[in-house]
């Protein structure tokens, strides 16, 4: 008995990580300050994003960022004291902030409050700054 062997010329590369893009907008900004855009994982959630946009005063803030499907956050803030972070006080941020999942409790955010799981690309994703 004959058998057939196929001889596969590519087995031995690895296919790329597919990607997914997040294209959104940040809503409810003054147009007068910075407006800064983060994107989180769940081992890095407020402590250092993975990737940040920075719009300047008065430029529309629409943001795209390409990720691997999975678990993501997107938060945004105008910075109106232009200090390059957000502040925050006893009861919360001071400055305009949201998540794309709107957060709304009373404590600090957990990456499981505001994350979303992503599994195809969004075209219309928004930030509301409050």
């Amino acid at each position: 008995m004959r058998s057939l062997v196929i001889v596969c010329g590519l087995c031995g590369l690895a296919a790329a990580d597919p990607t997914l893009a997040i294209d959104g907008r940040v809503a409810n900004a003054s147009g007068k300050h910075i407006v800064r855009v983060c994107l989180w994982t769940a081992d890095n959630f407020l402590d250092k994003p993975t990737q940040e946009l920075a719009f300047a005063a008065g430029v529309e803030p629409r943001f795209h960022f390409d990720v691997a499907p999975g678990r993501w956050a997107v938060s945004a803030w105008e910075d109106k004291n232009d200090n390059g972070k957000l502040d925050v006080g006893a009861f919360g941020p001071k400055e305009p902030q949201g998540f794309w999942r709107p957060f709304k409790a009373w404590r600090k955010p957990r990456f499981d409050d505001v994350d979303l799981d992503v599994a195809r690309a969004i075209p219309d994703a928004v930030v509301t700054l409050k």
